[in-house]
């Protein structure tokens, strides 16, 4: 499939009011779904992906435009509003640096970098966020056991946003 092909296939998914568009010909394969779409009830999501599924698949190498994806409503989701609750006495956030998506593993078939209670070395591997295609390992500054894992896999988050909250050790 050609750039200009698939570009165009993009815009048609923009311009229309559907919430998921799949496509699988000519050796590729993809699926697009709106933000909102992302968020569907459990007994949908695939058990590999975890609690929430990324918002564009690629299963061959195909580029993907960002535009493809509207900006998020401005309700919170169930995560932000986690990210807001009180913070335990003595524990710290783990904030985004950047603006990205949220992957706890390096594959969908890996295991987390990190899980509730684990304890995490200084200079360990957090999550990764991906921001333009580039993948951006988070590493602990400090030696710390993860509490709460605030966002799902697959989320966007933002510059700041709290990630992890965590216990100082």
């Amino acid at each position: 499939m050609d750039d200009k092909t698939l570009l165009a296939l993009f815009d048609k998914f923009d311009k229309s009011d559907a919430a998921e568009m799949k496509y699988s010909g000519n050796g590729f394969s993809f699926e697009l779904r709106r933000k909102e779409a992302c968020h569907a009830p459990l007994s949908a999501v695939s058990p590999v992906s975890g609690p929430a599924s990324p918002a564009v698949f690629a299963s061959s190498p195909v580029p993907v435009a960002p535009a493809a994806i509207p900006a998020a409503s401005a309700s919170p989701s169930p995560a932000e509003a986690a990210a807001h609750a009180t913070l335990a006495a003595g524990n710290e956030y783990i904030k985004s640096p950047i603006v990205g998506t949220f992957y706890r593993s390096p594959s969908p078939d890996a295991p987390a970098f990190a899980d509730v209670g684990k304890k995490i070395a200084k200079g360990g591997k957090l999550c990764i966020i991906e921001a333009m295609k580039m993948m951006n390992a988070l590493e602990a500054e400090f030696d710390c056991e993860i509490v709460r894992i605030l966002v799902n896999n697959g989320d966007m988050v933002e510059f700041d946003e709290p990630i992890f909250e965590v216990k100082p050790l």
